[in-house]
């Protein structure tokens, strides 16, 4: 092998986990640009899921410690955005009694997507300590703790968040191309943080707790870190899905999107990012396909409705995913770079040919 075949391969190794998961997205995008309005919603959505699954991932992924309560980031940021970018003339029919310095505020678009994530981080940073320093079913359960403050906040402060009413008037500013960028930025940090040092002391303690202890690694630190990163992520997650939808309440932040985001890293698998981002994409296809089913279209085929199918069969699938693929899609592994062997058939052919063509003499 060459000096400049070594090199090509040891980038291509570098960067192939994380760049063959954005062709993977760039593939459904340039599927969907010739598809139907109503599929590019849907693949939209899909890009968001990515991005608050891998959100997700930085923290119970790497950590091991899985949580139940990160869609408190994701409420955090949609409101947040809703108090940013909806112009202050509609803020003052919306929400009259909203405090003076919110009021006055707006900001553009991507101005208001950094200042949300910061908000979200903030916000993870405040209760990071307390939720790290547990075991981790007792984190997982603190968060879910966290997760029902968060909504009965929301449902109740009025003056703000308008309470269990529909918060409406946020700009629907993304777009498919929008989420594809987000979805290809969250996925490129999580995989960059995941090789860093502090990713790499934190996914030693999640192989063994005690090990990494007894070697000096600051386990609480770590945690910490990968919990306010995460927040950061999944408050861009609930930034996307504000200005997706136009619209929200505090529910569109509980239960359902929990069980969902949960259910996308399981399938795929909790080890790795490539499990994230798989499961993400797979489950949004099967959730969407599972809705056809329950509406009872499917395709050029009428079926009577069945309220609640969907549920059942995206549960139903969990398990038999868990019980088949207990590691989940991925298995715990990234996709990895291998040459492809016509490139080293055509190598060995110009090897024999250089041995058996003779050389001149003279």
């Amino acid at each position: 092998m060459t000096e400049r075949s070594a090199t090509f391969t040891f980038v291509m190794r570098a960067i192939w986990p994380v760049l063959s998961l954005c062709l993977i997205l760039a593939a459904i995008w340039l599927i969907a640009q010739s598809q139907s309005l109503v599929f590019q919603r849907e693949v939209t959505q899909m890009m968001i899921n990515v991005v608050l699954v891998v959100g997700l991932y930085v923290f119970a992924g790497n950590s091991g410690v899985l949580s139940f309560g990160h869609m408190c980031f994701m409420a955090i940021g949609a409101y947040v955005t809703a108090l940013l970018t909806i112009p202050e003339i509609q803020k003052g029919v919306l929400l009259p009694d909203l405090p003076g310095f919110l009021a006055d505020v707006h900001l553009e678009t991507f101005p208001a997507a950094i200042v949300v994530g910061l908000v979200c981080a903030a916000f993870a940073a405040l209760i990071a300590l307390p939720i790290v320093r547990v075991q981790p079913l007792a984190a997982a359960l603190a968060m879910f703790a966290v997760l029902v403050i968060v909504h009965e906040v929301a449902q109740e402060w009025d003056a703000v968040t308008r309470g269990s009413r529909t918060m409406i008037g946020v700009p629907t500013n993304t777009s498919m191309n929008t989420a594809l960028l987000w979805a290809v930025a969250a996925i490129v940090v999580a995989y960059l943080y995941q090789r860093s040092a502090s990713g790499l002391r934190l996914r030693a303690a999640r192989e063994d707790d005690f090990a990494a202890r007894a070697v000096g690694i600051n386990v609480t630190r770590e945690r910490a870190i990968a919990f306010v990163l995460s927040g950061f992520i999944i408050g861009i997650g609930g930034f996307l899905y504000a200005q997706f939808q136009g619209a929200f309440t505090p529910n569109d932040f509980f239960i359902a999107i929990t069980f969902l985001t949960i259910a996308m890293l399981v399938i795929g698998g909790t080890k790795s990012l490539a499990g994230a981002v798989v499961g993400a994409v797979s489950v949004s296809l099967l959730s969407n396909f599972f809705d056809s089913v329950e509406s009872g279209e499917l395709g050029p085929f009428t079926v009577p409705e069945r309220p609640g199918l969907s549920a059942t069969l995206l549960a139903g699938f969990l398990i038999g995913g868990l019980i088949l693929r207990r590691n989940g899609l991925m298995g715990g592994r990234e996709f990895e770079w291998r040459r492809p062997a016509v490139l080293d058939r055509w190598r060995n052919r110009r090897a024999v040919a250089d041995v058996d063509t003779p050389r001149n003499s003279g």
